[in-house]
């Protein structure tokens, strides 16, 4: 498959918010709200360098994508960077599209941030990401994300 990869543009944000909204049905049957989804996506692309979205195209357009967000860690003294948002279309799976853009994007932010690692959270009962990513050379780090709501979350 010819595929290319870069940097997300403005031009992007309604194709990231389409396949954030899809991520999220397919992965936790949540139905997102596609303009506030829409509204986040175009607020990250204008966060540069903390948010950064990258995609994966071919000749039909824009078939995957991935945002890396920046954390400072003073006990290790430099940047972790979390992976997020990840989707490869169902057609363009097991083609090694998202294996190719992780190091894609992982390139560019070694270059501009030599960061100290690579962090992501999955979903507890998807297995297929979990093994996708176990064999990409992500362990299991010994934490568990928590959170508090601190407005209004749709469910």
């Amino acid at each position: 498959m010819d595929v290319r990869f870069r940097s997300a543009a403005f031009s992007d944000a309604t194709v990231l918010a389409d396949f954030n909204c899809r991520l999220a049905w397919e992965t936790e049957h949540r139905l997102l709200d596609r303009d506030l989804v829409l509204a986040g996506v175009e607020g990250g692309l204008g966060r540069y360098p903390e948010v950064r979205y990258f995609v994966a195209e071919n000749e039909a357009g824009v078939v995957g994508q991935l945002m890396l967000t920046r954390e400072w860690s003073d006990w290790r003294n430099g940047w972790m960077i979390w992976l997020q948002s990840v989707y490869v279309q169902a057609d363009c799976r097991r083609q090694k599209v998202f294996q190719r853009l992780l190091q894609f994007a992982t390139a560019v932010a070694q270059m501009e941030d030599n960061p100290v690692c690579l962090r992501l959270y999955v979903e507890h009962d998807n297995t297929a990401a979990q093994e996708c990513y176990q064999s990409l050379g992500f362990r299991d780090a010994g934490y568990k994300v928590m959170e508090q709501s601190l407005r209004p979350v749709a469910d």
